[in-house]
């Protein structure tokens, strides 16, 4: 039995939220001792390097948001294979999230139901992990960047523009979430008026930190995989009009029929997002960078992805229920 089928053995018989963490946990002792090229080949796996938004990303695949909350193994994940990854969701204040259990997982459907809610350490712990731990990272890094769950919507962009003057200097790009099913109310900022207004702060904080510091941050926004084609057309035209980097497609989903609180991934999210994939390429064109995310469970998968001109690929669930096998899949599908 191979290092990576014993591991995922392993960790699926651990209570999810255990899981991760014990997963988690297990690759930076591997890293410490210096035994990750022993044990997983795909940092071995030829990659191509690519451009975008004024990046370089050594390769096209990267960690979607959640999987390192509080940004302790970003930089352990990079030396696995990962061209990119992104930390968070964080927000301002420390955050406990939704009561537990919160995590639901199911194997023989490659199913996650997660209703954890934004639990985080907070910025300024953050702040110090990222620091304390890029050096060591090579790739790029996203920061995923969230309001706190007790800030009205009417003043949610002083959380996210907080944020952003927070992270500035160590954020290669930020990611907007907007989109999280977990935290009351966050799904209403991609609506008319707030969406304008957080949008018109984030463009405005940009163009501030570009002029002042003469450093230029990408903005994507993170969008939900429940929005209405009629309702992902505004969210995107809007973006487009303000100038506004790239788009995540997608976030979990509320359209489930499990008797649970929260949002699914993993394999009943890859329909949702290959249509939302394929229906903003179609408004967009190549006036913004589309990272592509749920429901990225084979090699199969990827390349579909890749061949609907997705510039970036995320893994998450994909990760969880087949580990290292699939990134280097993925590496190797991403280089030819």
């Amino acid at each position: 039995m191979s290092f990576n089928n014993l591991a995922l053995k392993i960790s699926r018989n651990l209570p999810p939220e255990l899981s991760n963490k014990f997963s988690l946990k297990s690759l930076k002792l591997i890293y410490k001792l210096n035994l990750l090229k022993v044990l997983f080949s795909s940092i071995e796996a030829k990659t191509s390097s690519i451009n975008l938004f004024g990046l370089d990303f050594p390769n096209k695949i990267g960690v979607a948001g959640g999987l390192d909350k509080n940004a302790e193994y970003f930089h352990v994940l990079g030396n696995l294979g990962f061209g990119f990854v992104e930390v968070g969701t964080i927000t301002m204040k420390p955050q406990q999230g939704n009561p537990k259990p919160r995590i639901h997982r199911f194997n023989n459907e490659e199913t996650i139901i997660n209703s954890l809610g934004f639990n985080n350490i907070g910025a300024v712990k953050a702040l110090k992990n990222i620091e304390k731990n890029k050096p060591s990272f090579e790739g790029v890094l996203g920061v995923s960047i969230g309001k706190g769950k007790e800030i009205k919507n009417e003043r949610a962009h002083e959380d996210y523009l907080h944020l952003i003057d927070y992270f500035k200097d160590v954020a290669d790009y930020f990611a907007v979430n907007i989109s999280s099913p977990n935290t009351k109310g966050l799904r209403n900022l991609s609506k008319d008026d707030y969406f304008n207004k957080l949008t018109d702060e984030i463009m405005n904080k940009r163009e501030q930190i570009s002029k002042g510091f003469s450093i230029y941050k990408p903005i994507v926004i993170k969008i939900s995989p429940d929005e209405s084609f009629f309702d992902l057309e505004k969210i995107v035209s809007l973006s487009i009009e303000k100038n506004v980097d790239g788009f995540i497609l997608t976030n979990t989903s509320l359209n489930h029929n499990y008797n649970l609180a929260g949002g699914i991934s993993g394999k009943p999210l890859k329909q949702k997002s290959e249509e939302s994939l394929k229906f903003v390429r179609s408004i967009v064109g190549d006036k913004a960078v589309i990272i592509s995310s749920g429901g990225l469970m084979t090699k199969e998968d990827i390349a579909t992805r890749i061949s609907m001109k997705a510039d970036l690929i995320q893994l998450y669930s994909g990760f969880v229920f087949h580990g290292n096998k699939l990134l280097q899949d993925a590496l190797e599908i991403s280089s030819t």
